[in-house]
């Protein structure tokens, strides 16, 4: 997505009250001077609907009209699905959630994944009953119910979670308050790395006289080396099918990078999600580091209690340089065990910009049989 293509999309069920309400939310935002991108009128004859959905998931802007159809929609949850994907979901969408979208609930939300279950499996035993060369395009369509199947959980928390007003109100105000957070967002100026400003020297007041304040201290300046390490780190992933995530905090960690793999077990009938955090702490000493460990085991245990499915958080910490003192704690970590009997586990491994090089525990590769070692200089030691 680029920042300059802001453009206003629509991602609405065909039909009912959900068109209905994109029907309104058309002629009052175009009222306003705000076209919306929507499928009916913009795809056009002909258009290829795979890749309009996809430009809907780049969308800078993009309104959400959630019904019980389109929860259960393939077209409409891939959409949605593939905003998720484009990072920064939260900044980008803008919902609206109708009466029968029964997401407040977390019992009802279980029938939405019990749904995509359903229809998972539906298609996998259909497609048992052909040739595998009979399987053109089956194949990204098992992938697709497969992912919304993984995804539709933290979606509908996503948007239970969020004050997204009644139909009602906003109709009853014309759209008034989406209307001011779209020309918000679309007003909003590209994010830039700002440098240190320097005030310009005031002129002295006659007969003042101040006490001069002590200078700040300045922040530790981030390393090229650091960043380019973390984009190449990151495209190694994603190769490796990891899924990158919103941007997302925990306590006082932001995570300025988050990805996730599922990994299924035991006849599909058991997910694993592999969580790949990236933290940046340009001076880390050995106290932080262990508040770091602290807080990622936290993290990981309550990833696995809240989805109920076993989380391997993998946290990268990314530093100027790793004293002698601090590489001997981090080789002599014992992380949280790799077993089944909590829900999640977690490992820290940190990086040296300086050296150009990863310090990892040694328990890692010697209490499991993993290969855990090969898989860090794989993903790792670039």
């Amino acid at each position: 997505m680029t920042h300059n293509d802001k453009q206003v999309f629509i991602s609405y069920a065909w039909g009912g009250e959900s068109e209905r309400i994109a029907n309104e939310l058309d002629t009052d935002l175009q009222a306003s001077g705000i076209k919306i991108v929507r499928d009916k009128r913009d795809l056009g004859f002909k258009g290829m609907i795979r890749e309009f959905m996809q430009q809907i998931g780049r969308g800078y802007a993009v309104i959400v009209v959630i019904s019980d159809k389109y929860l259960r929609s393939p077209n409409c949850m891939y959409e949605l699905v593939e905003i998720a994907r484009n990072k920064d979901i939260y900044d980008r969408i803008f919902p609206i959630v109708l009466a029968d979208a029964d997401i407040y609930n977390p019992v009802s939300r279980i029938k939405y994944i019990k749904h995509w279950e359903d229809k998972l499996k539906e298609l996998d035993d259909a497609i048992r009953t052909v040739s595998a060369a009979n399987l053109q395009g089956l194949r990204e369509e098992m992938d697709s119910y497969d992912e919304i199947r993984d995804q539709i959980s933290n979606l509908t928390f996503l948007l239970k979670d969020m004050n997204t007003l009644t139909p009602e109100m906003h109709e009853n105000s014309n759209f008034a308050i989406m209307i001011s957070a779209l020309k918000k967002r679309l007003s909003a100026e590209i994010e830039e790395i700002i440098s240190p400003r320097q005030e310009p020297a005031a002129a002295p007041k006659a007969a003042v006289t101040k006490k001069p304040r002590a200078p700040r201290p300045s922040k530790p300046k981030k390393t090229s080396s650091g960043r380019d390490y973390i984009d190449k780190v990151i495209k190694k992933l994603i190769r490796d099918d990891y899924q990158e995530l919103p941007e997302e905090r925990f306590g006082e960690l932001q995570f300025i990078k988050a990805l996730e793999k599922n990994t299924k077990y035991l006849f599909n009938t058991l997910d694993e999600f592999h969580r790949f955090v990236i933290l940046e702490e340009p001076e880390l000493s050995e106290d932080r580091y262990i508040e770091i460990e602290k807080d990622i085991k936290q993290y990981a245990k309550g990833l696995g209690d809240k989805r109920s499915s076993y989380v391997h958080v993998i946290c990268l910490v990314v530093t100027d340089n790793v004293s002698d003192a601090l590489k001997s704690l981090v080789y002599e970590t014992k992380p949280a065990k790799y077993a089944f009997a909590e829900m999640g586990s977690s490992v820290m491994v940190v990086y040296s910009a300086q050296e150009d090089d990863i310090v990892y525990p040694k328990v890692v590769g010697e209490n499991y049989d993993s290969k855990y070692s090969e898989k860090i200089q794989t993903f790792l030691n670039l």
